[in-house]
């Protein structure tokens, strides 16, 4: 494995509390832009490769503020304080212009309707005509037979329209079945996150695209070092077992990248002594 000097890598954690990043490692450089979930305890680590900020787990002043922010990484909304200015009154001038212009309108119009009707049109409205009375017909000689001779039998098959044509009846358009949505893959992770040297890290990387070639490293302060090459399998996912020892491996924060295609992943674990 090769040893590559680079410059320190910046780590910045966001604070929801005071809502500004905190950098926990790395040379003096600009800090990342806003998240989009203010309110989220995250880390972020620019990429010396690409140079572009990448979000990772959390580093060590993040897992104070998650362990002094009991809720997943989530801060309380009572923690967060909004200061709402005084309710701004409106003029009531314009609205009692506009009510008294409507009222004005309203009044002329009243005014003026009479007069729009001419006595012509008043009389020359048309008189109904009489309508006839026409007399009931009188019962014809069957009306004793019974009522239910009239009523078709439900049971009989279908007979002709008047026009000649059998009617059936259409069958029902089944409804279209629901394919199910298939779950997102699970995050990508390392266990254990903190040990001591020695200890044997199993990292695991999920959503990769399938047989595109992958390179991994690790980086510790400015040095990153390759690891191990190779294809990511069909299903995406792709693990290592981590061992360090003594003489590569000091006490320290590690960051391991993938990178496969255009996807580029890290998680972060740290060697105690």
């Amino acid at each position: 494995m090769s040893v590559v000097g680079r410059a320190e890598t910046p780590i910045f954690t966001w604070n929801p509390v005071e809502q500004m990043w905190v950098q926990e490692g790395g040379g003096a450089t600009k800090p990342p832009p806003s998240p989009n979930d203010v309110h989220a305890i995250q880390t972020w680590f620019l990429d010396p490769d690409d140079h572009q900020w990448i979000q990772t787990v959390l580093g060590p002043m993040g897992r104070q503020l998650a362990a002094q922010w009991q809720g997943a990484h989530r801060v309380p909304e009572s923690a967060v304080v909004r200061k709402t200015g005084p309710a701004r009154r409106r003029n009531p001038l314009p609205f009692i212009l506009a009510g008294v212009v409507l009222v004005a309108l309203i009044g002329g119009v009243a005014v003026a309707a009479p007069g729009l009707v001419s006595p012509h049109d008043t009389s020359a409205a048309p008189t109904p005509a009489p309508s006839a009375v026409v007399p009931p017909p009188a019962p014809s000689a069957d009306a004793s037979a019974p009522a239910t001779s009239a009523a078709p039998d439900p049971t009989a098959a279908p007979t002709s329209a008047p026009s000649g044509r059998v009617v059936t009846p259409r069958p029902r358009t089944p409804a279209p079945t629901l394919q199910p949505t298939p779950p997102p893959p699970p995050p990508d992770y390392v266990s254990p996150v903190v040990g001591p040297v020695g200890t044997i890290f199993h990292i695991t990387f999920t959503g990769l695209p399938a047989a595109a070639p992958y390179r991994t490293s690790y980086t510790r302060g400015s040095v990153t070092t390759g690891y191990t090459t190779g294809e990511v399998p069909s299903n995406g996912v792709v693990t290592f077992d981590l061992r360090t020892n003594t003489a590569n491996f000091p006490p320290d924060t590690y960051f391991f990248t993938i990178r496969a295609g255009n996807a580029v992943k890290t998680v972060t674990f740290r060697l105690t002594s």
